[in-house]
């Protein structure tokens, strides 16, 4: 299953994990099965989320979404920063 994980940076943490939280049902739709949410320990403005998504198709039109766009600007989002689609290598598979 395809892995995203996300950098951005925000202007205040509780402000965009409320609006995080808020979009649980739009990821799932968006076959989202499960997302871990981590912050930087030296830059309170950087969030990094690491997402698995069942469908990657889903998961980029979800993540190009004018919903998920405007979501962003009611987080605080201040830089959408970086995406990159990762997939998981099983232990003594190939690497």
């Amino acid at each position: 299953m395809p892995h995203v994980l996300v950098h951005q940076r925000i202007e205040e943490f509780d402000r965009w994990k409320e609006v995080f939280d808020r979009l649980g049902p739009a990821r799932a739709a968006a076959s989202c099965r499960s997302s871990a949410v981590f912050r930087n320990r030296e830059d309170p403005h950087e969030v990094v989320v690491l997402f698995e998504f069942e469908d990657l198709a889903q998961a980029q039109a979800h993540m190009g979404s004018e919903e998920l766009r405007a979501a962003w600007r009611d987080a605080g989002v201040t830089d959408p920063g970086t995406r990159t689609v990762l997939d998981a290598v099983p232990e003594g598979g190939a690497r």
